[in-house]
Order: structure tokens, then sequence, then C-alpha cells
């Protein structure tokens, strides 16, 4: 009677049946992270155009209320002095005191 030190090595029939248990496996493994793949890009895509529609629904309401979305964002060389009077304040000021005269004392 032979006697191992470790258990005696695997036929070739249960090598077999481990092999194709194993792939078994691995596909079964890859078919669930397709299906998890799947499900959280439709979630993303069903968020993003919950997102979309929303923004576009604000943007019509405003447009419907009739206020300028473009109001007080004109280019410089557009802009008229008559329209624009009553919106710039000119002044005069006194530099009372600097940061960079507290950080020298």
């Amino acid at each position: 009677m032979t006697y191992y030190i470790s258990p005696p090595p695997p036929s070739l029939l249960s090598r077999i049946v481990a092999a194709i248990v194993a792939a078994c496996v691995l596909v079964g493994a890859f078919m669930v992270s397709v299906v998890a793949l799947v499900i959280v890009a439709g979630a993303a895509l069903v968020l993003g155009i919950a997102i979309w529609l929303r923004v576009a629904w604000i943007k019509r309401q405003i447009r419907k209320s009739g206020a300028d979305m473009g109001a007080g964002f004109k280019p410089a060389d557009h802009v008229d002095p008559a329209q624009e009077s009553g919106r710039v304040i000119e002044a005069e000021y006194t530099v009372v005191s600097d940061s960079r005269d507290q950080q020298d004392n």
C-alpha cells in the first residue's frame, strides 16, 4: 500500500471536472459583472436625462416669464452710454491703511 505525505495526485477525470467547474464559475462571474455594468450605465443614463430635462424645463420657465437671461452681460464694445446711465457710480477714494504698511511694523 502506498502512503503519501500530501494528498494523492488527482485523477484525470477529477482534473477535467475541476477545469469545467472553474470555467463555469469564470463565465458566471463575467455575466454577473456585465449585468452590474448595464444596470449602473442605465441608472447613469436615466439620471443624466432627468437632469437635462430639469434644466431645459427651468430655462423654458425663465424664457416664458420674459426675464432677460443675458441682462448685465453685454460686451464692452456694444455699450451705449445713454442706456447705461445710472448704472455706473463714479467716486474718489483715499487709502487709509495698506496691508503692506501693517506688515512692515
